[in-house]
């Protein structure tokens, strides 16, 4: 896997950590460039696994995946992103 891939993971599930008391329990939204899309597919199940193990509080996390400049556009307009994974 690539540096940017592990550097991507990185930043995604710490920034679900800062801040986590906020959002137990609750679905989160992770606008990602499109490519990553098989990537999320696999984390996401498995930290919110691993999250609720040592946590004990239940984290979804939704995708919304496109385009860099569409999803970038998106959310400067007011979509809700939780977590922006781009390119």
């Amino acid at each position: 896997m690539k540096a940017t891939k592990w550097l991507k993971i990185t930043l995604f599930a710490a920034s679900l950590l800062i801040g986590s008391s906020a959002f137990a329990d609750k679905a989160l939204l992770n606008v990602s460039y499109d490519p990553t899309r098989e990537l999320y597919q696999e984390f996401n199940p498995a930290f919110s696994k691993y999250w609720q193990a040592q946590s004990g509080e239940k984290v979804t996390i939704k995708q919304s995946h496109g385009g860099s400049g569409k999803q970038a556009r998106s959310v400067i307009d007011g979509l809700d992103a939780d977590v922006v994974t781009l390119a």
